[in-house]
């Protein structure tokens, strides 16, 4: 899931959704949705678990297609399998990267043989991809100690060691970053909090964010240090090629960052040494978005797409962001194939990349694909990490609140299956809600995916739990079906969106 700053063991369910109630209103807060009905909704579900089996179904008919989808996935998934494939053997999968590249033919290879037809790629134009390197930094006085960095993805390194002197940065506005840059010249700034546009800057954010990078580059710091919010020396990455910050730019864990700021704060001036040699490749290259079908009878030309962002960071393997997504979205096409189901709609599965950089390959496919737009019932995107799905928000739009409650229905022996007044944003479904096509994202139990796992060096199979992957696809399936054949959903126009 794209963030701008984003061990152990994953808490079992039983106790997760009761301790962790609370924890749903952050694990959301890149998303606008309704906190306290959220962390109402997850405490509900912790009640009626226990009574409920995985795919225990004593409501629906057993010739019911979504009873048959049910006990297919339960029966025969191949979802552990499949993520094992894409974290164990291939592992991270920067946007840019062979080891993407190895995912995607491998992605392909699966999808022809879970009955896809028209199983291609699609490239859109990257860039230059940005390589890892050595990270690391020592004190030179203090304790001496090496600190944990790691370097900001999209960023020009160091060129060589240097060393300087730490200061802080902690600014609110261009203006007081204007005011206190000279004062940093030459320096390893510790950012603390930097420039945010003010409500008139944000109207032109563009112009806003070029004139903040111009600002930052006539600095001249020597370095930049930014902060991981994870604790327990958990790290985090982010980066884009419209990165702040694109230079000399590590990822300091936020214990060593708190070494730094005490020293400051009893006079003493940390000094380091640093080296980062991550860089970009000499030539500009494609990037890909996988795309399969999976045809309908009588409205064919009609789609609902399930999408998933195959690429990930590369401190960990991209497990819980996105690998458990892009499993989901095959397992599901695969029982439908398996049990010879043929929805109304055709069902197109799209694996995006580069999503952790700002959504481009969903940018690139509403490019490609702008003509049969028009034709999109809806697009179900799961990247909130491995838990189960607790429901969905409506975006706000009363018509996609009833056929979103008619499709997750029969999910309701699978959990409490809640449709919320609510928005919930932050990956690939995005640039299509903008359009006004239906666009979702399930509610999922955070488990330890904000705290531990996001775009963490943690981010692995072992933090994935079967049961748990098991009902999302069963949930995913049931809503998926139920969009396929239902009613059609209106699209919005510009002027009605929230």
């Amino acid at each position: 899931m794209q963030a701008q700053s984003k061990a152990s063991a994953s808490l079992p369910y039983k106790n997760s959704l009761q301790t962790q109630a609370k924890d749903a209103m952050n694990f959301f807060s890149r998303k606008p949705l309704m906190g306290v009905l959220l962390a109402s909704l997850l405490m509900h579900a912790s009640l009626v678990h226990s009574q409920i089996g995985t795919a225990q179904l004593t409501e629906l008919p057993s010739s019911a297609p979504t009873s048959i989808l049910i006990k297919e996935i339960a029966d025969h998934a191949e979802l552990m399998k499949n993520l094992e494939t894409i974290c164990d053997d291939v592992g991270p999968r920067l946007t840019g990267s062979q080891q993407l590249r190895t995912a995607q033919a491998w992605a392909m290879e699966k999808l022809n043989a879970y009955g896809a037809v028209d199983v291609h790629e699609e490239a859109y134009d990257l860039g230059r991809p940005w390589q890892r390197g050595i990270a690391r930094a020592h004190l030179v006085n203090a304790n001496g100690i090496a600190l944990d960095i790691v370097q900001k993805a999209w960023t020009v390194g160091t060129n060589g060691v240097i060393r300087a002197d730490v200061a802080l940065l902690d600014v609110k506005t261009l203006d007081e970053f204007n005011a206190v840059a000279p004062t940093l010249r030459g320096k390893i700034v510790l950012v603390i909090s930097g420039p945010k546009a003010t409500p008139e800057q944000n109207k032109n954010i563009k112009q806003y964010s070029a004139e903040v990078n111009r600002a930052i580059h006539e600095a001249h710091f020597a370095a930049v240090l930014l902060t991981s919010d994870k604790d327990n020396g958990l790290q985090n990455m982010w980066g884009s090629p419209s990165s702040r910050f694109d230079r000399n730019a590590g990822i300091i864990t936020s214990e060593n960052a708190n070494l730094l700021k005490r020293l400051l704060a009893r006079g003493i001036t940390p000094k380091l040494e640093m080296e980062l040699t991550g860089n970009f490749s000499k030539e500009s290259v494609k990037a890909y978005n996988v795309v399969a079908d999976f045809k309908g009878t009588e409205a064919a030309d009609e789609m609902v797409i399930i999408g998933a962002h195959l690429d990930s960071w590369d401190l960990g393997t991209g497990a819980t962001d996105n690998g458990t997504g892009v499993v989901v979205a095959m397992e599901i096409l695969r029982a439908m194939h398996a049990q010879g189901l043929h929805p109304k709609r055709s069902l197109r599965v799209v694996l995006f990349s580069g999503e952790e950089q700002g959504l481009l390959g969903s940018k690139a496919y509403l490019v490609k694909h702008r003509e049969e737009l028009a034709k999109i019932q809806a697009i179900i995107v799961q990247d909130a990490g491995s838990g189960r799905i607790m429901g969905f928000p409506d975006m706000k739009v009363e018509a996609w609140y009833t056929a979103l409650t008619a499709a997750i229905a029969p999910a309701k022996e699978l959990g409490a299956q809640d449709v919320i007044y609510a928005i919930g944003n932050g990956s690939d479904h995005d640039v299509f809600f903008e359009q006004g096509i239906p666009a979702f994202t399930p509610m999922q139990d955070p488990l330890d995916y904000r705290s531990h796992t996001h775009h963490s060096q943690v981010d692995t199979v072992d933090h994935v739990v079967l049961a748990d992957l098991m009902q999302s696809a069963q949930v995913m399936a049931i809503t998926v079906w139920g969009l396929l054949n239902g009613e059609r959903l209106p699209h919005q126009e510009q002027s009605e969106k929230h």
